[in-house]
C-alpha cells in the first residue's frame, strides 16, 4: 500500500500517465499530475482520483523539457504536499519521420520532452529523496525507444 506517500507523474492527464495516477490512487497515494497542455484532461485524472479513491489530487503545468519550470513545479508539489515520495517519468511525444527530412526543431522538442525532461525531473527531485532518505524514481519509455519508427 501507499498511503499517504506523495507521487508525482509527468504527462499524467492521458493514456498511461493517467492510468498511472489512478493505479497509484487506488493503493493510497496522493498524486501530483504534470501536463504540457490538456487542463480539462488532468482535472478529470485528479477529479477520478480524489472522488473515487479519497486522495489528495492536484495538477501542475509543466514543460518538463525547461529546468527552470521543472524546479518551480516541484517546488510547488513539495510546498502543497508536504514531501515527494515517488518520480514516474512519464512524458514523452514523438515527432515521427524520416531523419532526411525531420525539421531539427522536432528533433529538439523530441530530446528536450523525452530525455531533458527525465533529467530535470530526476534532478529537482532527488535533493528531497537524499534528504528524506528514501524516494523511488521510474522512467517510462516507449517500444520505439528499443526500435525506431
Amino acid at each position: 500500500m501507499l498511503k499517504d506517500k506523495i507521487a508525482i507523474i509527468t504527462g499524467g492527464s492521458r493514456g498511461i500517465g493517467a492510468a498511472i495516477a489512478e493505479k497509484l490512487a487506488s493503493l493510497g497515494a496522493n498524486i501530483a499530475v504534470l501536463f504540457a497542455g490538456n487542463s480539462e484532461a488532468a482535472q478529470q485524472v485528479c477529479h477520478k482520483c480524489s472522488e473515487t479513491y479519497g486522495v489528495k489530487a492536484v495538477s501542475y503545468r509543466c514543460n518538463v523539457g525547461d529546468f527552470h519550470e521543472t524546479k518551480q513545479t516541484v517546488a510547488a508539489a513539495k510546498a502543497e504536499f508536504g514531501s515527494i515520495d515517488i518520480l514516474v517519468n512519464n512524458a514523452g511525444i514523438t515527432r515521427d519521420g524520416l531523419v532526411a527530412l525531420m525539421k531539427e526543431s522536432d528533433f529538439d522538442d523530441v530530446i528536450s520532452t523525452n530525455l531533458k525532461g527525465a533529467f530535470n525531473m530526476i534532478r529537482h527531485c532527488a535533493p528531497i529523496f537524499i534528504r528524506n532518505h528514501t524516494g523511488k524514481i521510474i522512467n517510462i519509455t516507449s517500444v520505439t525507444g528499443i526500435m525506431g519508427n
